[in-house]
């Protein structure tokens, strides 16, 4: 098995397919059409970590974060809402916000930049319904405002009254960083989503959260949109499993990638972004080119049987090749010189 840089150990589709049939051994029936106690036990156990009342399990984030804006743009009688422009609604999803979910997107923030409370205060309230904040922010290396800043930010769009939404789809990396727990963060939101098999290592699948009376329309939502599959039962077991073996590292990863971050950015042409990492992710922008990195990436992992890097997610404004560090059990397993050591031999490394 090669040692990996990336998450957690990889395993094949058969061995965890044996892991899953051996949990559903103690589990009485399978769920039916959103009920029975598998996926009412599993969705009352987030909506507790999380700090809300209701919770609802959805195929996929891309599912779950427009139908909470539509829910909340109905509310208002609105259909603006504001996101920053790396937001996975924008970048990530052929737009189906507004094609399919009628919504209109207003960008608030710089694209490179972690949004802040004077970006907010440029919005004009009125046309908008909700607020979209992505904790931490993906596409610019998991950056996180400050704690108070997202307290001003989240005010601000109290007393608009807009609704406030994360997108918290590693949103596990943050109690690490802001010394809260997932509710007390989650609690400054009306809704907030989770991804169940990034950090966590499920299948796939994904977490609403929310009021009762906003997941009991979240649930009608769900069935008009075909993301209301008779069993869900796979991909629920797969998430108990992985928060079973991953939840409890994902605080030891974020502190993990604050030491691993500055160290790699001693290799020549490394920069990190952010410089100090906040989440228990980060970017590198290299000094290569994309596709010739892709190259020597592959090449280093046939002959050493280390995957230092994943291949890059795009290119810089420079030109440098962007790759996407994710720190997790895998990448634990080895003191943080150990991938310094090999990152700096595979950049030096022809193709």
């Amino acid at each position: 098995m090669k040692a990996s840089i990336l998450r957690h150990p990889t395993e094949s589709m058969a061995t965890t397919l044996r892991k899953l049939a051996a949990r559903a051994e103690s589990v009485a029936a399978a769920d039916v059409y959103g009920s029975g106690a598998l996926i009412e036990n599993f969705e009352q156990r987030l909506a507790t970590m999380l700090g809300k009342p209701a919770a609802l399990f959805l195929p996929s984030g891309t599912l779950a974060q427009p139908l909470a804006l539509r829910i909340h743009s109905d509310q208002r009688n609105q259909r603006g809402v504001a996101l920053h422009p790396s937001s996975h609604l924008v970048l990530h999803e052929q737009a189906g916000y507004q094609q399919l979910w009628g919504l209109q997107g207003k960008l608030v923030g710089q694209r490179n930049k972690v949004l802040t409370l004077a970006d907010i205060e440029q919005l004009n309230p009125a046309a908008l319904a909700a607020l979209v904040l992505e904790l931490p922010m993906r596409e610019i290396g998991g950056q996180l405002p400050q704690w108070q800043d997202l307290l001003a930010q989240v005010d601000w769009a109290r007393r608009h009254n807009l609704a406030v939404h994360f997108d918290g789809a590693r949103l596990w990396h943050c109690p690490a960083y802001y010394d809260k727990s997932l509710a007390e963060i989650s609690a400054l939101a009306d809704s907030v989503y989770v991804s169940l098999y990034k950090d966590i290592g499920g299948i796939a699948g994904a977490v609403l959260a929310g009021e009762d009376d906003f997941i009991a329309q979240a649930k009608i939502w769900s069935r008009r949109a075909g993301g209301n599959l008779i069993s869900f039962y796979p991909y629920i077991l797969a998430a108990e499993q992985g928060l079973e073996e991953n939840l409890a590292s994902i605080t030891d990863a974020v502190l993990y990638a604050q030491q691993l971050g500055p160290l790699l950015a001693t290799v020549c042409g490394v920069q990190v972004n952010p410089p100090q990492p906040q989440a228990a992710m980060f970017h590198l922008h290299i000094e290569r080119d994309a596709n010739e990195l892709a190259n020597v990436i592959a090449d280093y992992a046939e002959q050493h049987e280390i995957i230092t890097l994943p291949k890059p997610r795009g290119i810089d404004s420079e030109g440098r090749a962007i790759c996407e560090i994710s720190v997790g059990r895998s990448t634990m397993a080895h003191p943080p010189e150990f991938w310094r050591k090999h990152l700096a031999a595979c950049l030096t490394a022809t193709s």
